[in-house]
């Protein structure tokens, strides 16, 4: 099984906003989240620094990330995990850690992530991976309900 992690085109638009309505309705049960998500399309417009990523093992479409370059805790960032999605059908698979692994070291520098406090899963997934990709500087906050993660890769 190969994982690729594909770089989503304006084509893949459709695809990619069912993925994300999937992954916020879920997120929805942890805590507030915007079901309208107002920067989807800048994640398209080539002045802004966002990146929409498909994550497909072999032929199957089973995630996706985009990453932009606003921090979650203000104090600036070169890069964020603005929202990581595996589908439930390729869960527990090894797919997730594969593809935030290869993400992170695709994008060297500071990054940040947040995640809904209340997200057991994602409290749990995120400080292992973190600490898997050999992070440096890893700074955790913890603020407005949400746990914030700084660190850097590369």
């Amino acid at each position: 099984m190969r994982l690729q992690i594909i770089r989503a085109n304006a084509d893949d638009r459709p695809m990619m906003r069912r993925l994300l309505e999937n992954c916020l309705s879920e997120l929805s049960q942890w805590g507030e989240v915007d079901i309208a998500y107002p920067f989807f399309d800048a994640y398209w417009d080539p002045q802004e620094r966002r990146w929409p990523y498909l994550l497909q093992q072999d032929r199957d479409i089973c995630g996706f990330a985009l990453i932009n370059a606003w921090s979650p805790s203000g104090k600036g960032t070169d890069l964020a995990m603005a929202e990581f999605y595996i589908a439930p059908h390729a869960r527990r698979s090894g797919i997730g850690r594969d593809a935030a692994a290869k993400i992170f070291l695709m994008h060297s520098g500071q990054w940040e992530l947040g995640i809904i406090s209340r997200n057991e899963p994602a409290q749990r997934f995120w400080p292992k991976m973190i600490a898997e990709v050999g992070a440096r500087d890893v700074e955790r906050i913890d603020a407005d309900g949400e746990t914030i993660y700084r660190f850097k890769t590369g």
